[in-house]
């Protein structure tokens, strides 16, 4: 490896944990968009203190901000990518004030791993390649603060797709696996949410003329199940039912959401149609269903270039003396499926490693951040090699 690259992070251990730490103590969820704005103002100076040309982006009122820039815009080669997100599951003040900690080789604090870490292994990957004097190719960042579950996501979707289009590679600076491994496909995620309407009565003196909607549910639930297709990486799940009133009357409504999780697309359309097949039939006489689904999101199928970009990147390791990275399909959602839609070849979980993402857990190795940093430059020194 560049000796250069190496030094150069060494040097600055100290101020890359300092801004780490900074970061995660700028806590927000999308709840509170209010704390995202600081956020999103820490991020423009620090990149733009980098070289970065940036933009602070608001696609509604009263909700999380996106940043977005570049870096080298007029530079011959094709653009790369780096994107992801710097909202947390946790709002602020759960772990209390200043919760950035490390003991050991463990970092902690919310979204210590998921994903801050990752933000700053880009910012500082900008930094070592302005330290080296690269000028192969501009550089893109695009990270937003809803991606925790945002019901308005679509919009930031549009930005990720559109700021990765004519890039000759994506990166997801998402949290990473302890041993490793870049992703290489995610699942898409689909929700729902059943009405079941029935007939209430008396459960003792009028019982007959009831038509039970919570048994009808019950039928639907298991239906909903039996979609699954193990093989395949179709993940079906009846998550919330709820429904009548109390124990002498027969419930006339009852409501059911679900969920569903698909490793391919053309399994989300077989799934649309056993749905409309069930909730258009009933098996209790005199019960009737109406539903709703939502875009699937959060996914993104594995392709031949996907492949081809993570030899590239573990052929680099190797030749540069860097630990291998292997691949992995996961079952959770992200913003690289946005960036992959653009037809751009991307790679997921390119950030720090680590463990017990949402949770009170939650933690990043410290090495990792030094790690990456170093990875990621030389990955980025030879772009020019990488044939897509």
């Amino acid at each position: 490896m560049d000796q250069r690259i190496m030094d150069y992070v060494t040097e600055h251990r100290e101020d890359i944990i300092r801004d780490w730490q900074e970061l995660v103590n700028l806590e927000g969820s999308l709840r509170e968009p209010e704390y995202l704005d600081i956020e999103a103002e820490w991020l423009k100076q620090k990149f733009t203190d980098a070289g970065v040309s940036c933009e602070i982006v608001h696609t509604k009122e009263h909700y999380p901000p996106l940043i977005r820039g570049v870096l080298g815009e007029d530079r011959p080669g094709k653009p790369v990518i780096f994107a992801g997100h710097f909202d947390t599951v946790f709002d602020r003040g759960t772990f209390g004030d200043h919760p950035f900690r490390i003991e050991g080789d463990h970092a902690y604090g919310p979204g210590v791993l998921d994903m801050k870490g990752g933000i700053i292994i880009t910012l500082w990957t900008i930094k070592a390649l302005e330290y080296i004097g690269f000028t192969d190719r501009p550089v893109r960042i695009c990270f937003c603060g809803d991606e925790e579950g945002g019901s308005d996501h679509g919009p930031v979707e549009d930005i990720f797709r559109n700021w990765t289009d004519g890039c000759i590679a994506g990166f997801d600076m998402e949290t990473s696996p302890i041993d490793h491994k870049l992703c290489v496909g995610r699942k898409y995620v689909m929700t729902g949410k059943a009405v079941i309407h029935g007939i209430s009565a008396h459960s003792g003196n009028n019982y007959e003329a009831g038509r039970n909607a919570i048994t009808e549910a019950a039928h639907k639930v298991i239906a909903i199940q039996n979609m699954n297709n193990m093989e395949l990486g179709t993940h079906m799940n009846p998550a919330v039912i709820s429904g009548g009133t109390v124990a002498n009357a027969i419930p006339g409504e009852c409501t059911l959401t679900f969920s569903g999780r698909f490793r391919y697309k053309t399994e989300i359309e077989r799934v649309k149609q056993e749905l409309h097949e069930l909730f258009s039939s009933s098996v209790i006489e005199g019960t009737t269903s109406e539903y709703t689904l939502t875009d699937p999101f959060g996914g993104f199928e594995t392709s031949e270039q996907i492949m081809g970009l993570w030899k590239f990147v573990n052929d680099v390791c190797v030749e540069e003396g860097l630990h291998e990275v292997g691949h992995v399909f996961l079952g959770g959602g992200s913003d690289a499926s946005g960036m992959a839609e653009s037809g751009t070849p991307v790679l997921c979980s390119c950030g720090v490693r680590g463990e017990w993402n949402h949770t009170d857990r939650e933690y990043a190795s410290v090495s990792s951040m030094s790690e990456r940093i170093c990875m990621w430059t030389s990955v980025l020194q030879h772009m020019n090699e990488f044939n897509v």
